[in-house]
């Protein structure tokens, strides 16, 4: 079965851009990069070409010019014929897929020389990039684009379940409207988004809850998935852009990459280095979350100074909390009794941690950078803030109902801490208050879809007069 992914939108209108610079795909490892480039090859070229850098070592060779020493396409298109005799290669009709194009430096290298001479278009891939380029030295600068995907998000999720579009629409004509949906829409979407929480966006597993609707099934992909990841742990790159394993950053990434489903679950979630192991420092531990986070299976929300935009720029370096880039993943290290709990829509001790990392899970996908607010003098946590052209909104999570003494707090003092609006996500229902609004969990990505939408007619420019 086909995934309707939204990111292949953007994909498609590069293909259909003018001077297109070659197009680095990146993301996660098993997010369907490369199956996205390999639809695009299909449905808009005559012919395509998959260099899977990967398992193909042979594939380097391609990128050697033996018979000079200075690299050109030409060279590279001979000696591609050779390694794919089965394959045209016809100038401005033929897309050529570099796949974990991080697997060869020299591949990675020429993309400057096929952006000037614009012949074949190039798309690469690379689930890790951001460990590789660490070592690059000869990578050019200005002469690729980049597109990030990321696991289904929860809409992508109903789409796969087969909702229909039309219903989807619907759900945001409300949200745009600011009307409240019927209780029947209330009740069946959030029946799905429990099955969200437990599955998540990755690809295989989408598919296999789809093609079994058994949770044993799909808990089991997942944890294939995360095996495949660890087997990554620690990777680096020599200075010849060779792959190897630095045993030492192994073990610490391991380390840090198990201690947070515990970091989620505490009451302060602020991320601690001493919950890794007793002792556990910034300096022995900072690296490995920072390679976790290049390769995209972490995500960090930062702490913040002041409640004053730029919100990148008030952010504290130094306090974060840390979530796993996709919700799926999350709940496949919790027990499979806190599984058994979230299918009964009871979340026990772990519903503020749950709750807290699917909305996590929803901006982040949403492309959101994360910041969360939190003042230990004055006793002030405030979940997840974003940077709207209204303001800064602020967004607390509750697990049903819960109080806001934070949020009224910021609302009394709105003159010290610039925001726009405060919105709480609860389980069901809507409300409002004095000083927020009120809306279920399960609507959040419609809800940030309106706003960027809105974000974007702002920034329309009218035409200026002649003079």
């Amino acid at each position: 079965m086909e995934l309707k992914r939204s990111v292949y939108k953007k994909i498609l209108n590069w293909r259909r851009s003018q001077n297109k610079k070659p197009l680095i795909v990146e993301g996660l490892r098993q997010v369907g990069k490369s199956f996205l480039c390999e639809k695009l090859g299909m449905e808009e070229y005559e012919n395509y070409v998959l260099y899977d850098f990967r398992h193909d070592k042979s594939l380097n060779d391609i990128f050697i010019n033996k018979k000079e020493k200075k690299l050109s396409v030409d060279s590279i298109i001979e000696n591609s014929i050779v390694h794919f005799p089965n394959k045209r290669f016809v100038p401005n009709k033929t897309l050529l897929i570099f796949d974990e194009i991080n697997d060869c430096a020299l591949a990675r290298e020429s993309l400057k020389i096929f952006a000037k001479d614009n012949r074949y278009d190039v798309i690469a891939t690379g689930s890790l990039l951001g460990i590789s380029d660490l070592k690059a030295k000869n990578i050019p600068a200005g002469y690729d684009s980049y597109i990030e995907v990321k696991p289904l998000d929860f809409i992508e999720f109903l789409l796969a379940c087969g909702i229909k579009e039309e219903t989807i629409e619907l759900v945001y004509n409300y949200v745009e409207k600011n009307e409240e949906l019927s209780e029947s829409y209330i009740n069946i979407l959030h029946s799905y988004f429990i099955r969200y929480i437990l599955v998540g966006g990755m690809p295989e597993v989408v598919k296999k809850y789809i093609e079994t609707q058994n949770i044993n099934e799909v808990r089991d992909e997942q944890q294939s998935l995360l095996k495949d990841y660890m087997h990554d742990f620690g990777t680096r790159y020599n200075e010849k852009g060779e792959r190897y394993i630095d045993a030492t950053l192994l073990i610490r990434i391991s380390r840090a990459f198990d201690s947070i489903p515990d970091q989620l679950a505490k009451e302060n979630k602020k991320f601690k280095y001493s919950v890794i192991k007793d002792g556990g420092r910034s300096s022995e531990f900072s690296d490995a979350l920072e390679w976790l986070k290049k390769i995209g299976l972490i995500v960090k929300a930062n702490n913040l100074r002041v409640i004053e935009s730029p919100l990148k720029g008030n952010s504290i370096t130094e306090e974060f909390k840390v979530y796993l880039s996709d919700i799926g993943l999350l709940m496949a290290k919790y027990p499979i009794t806190i599984v058994e709990q979230v299918l009964n829509d009871d979340l026990g001790a772990y519903k503020g941690a749950i709750y807290e990392a699917i909305c996590a899970d929803i901006l982040y996908k949403s492309n959101y950078d994360l910041y969360y607010f939190a003042d230990s003098i004055k006793h002030l946590e405030n979940d997840f803030l974003i940077e709207t052209t209204n303001g800064i909104d602020v967004f607390e999570v509750k697990a049903n109902n819960g109080k806001m003494a934070s949020a009224k707090m910021l609302y009394e003092n709105r003159a010290q801490y610039k925001i726009h609006k405060i919105y709480k996500l609860i389980k069901k229902g809507y409300g409002k208050g004095d000083y927020f609004e009120s809306f279920p969990h399960f609507l959040l990505p419609f809800f940030l879809n309106n706003i960027k939408e809105n974000d974007k007619k702002k920034l329309v420019l009218n035409e200026l007069p002649k003079i």
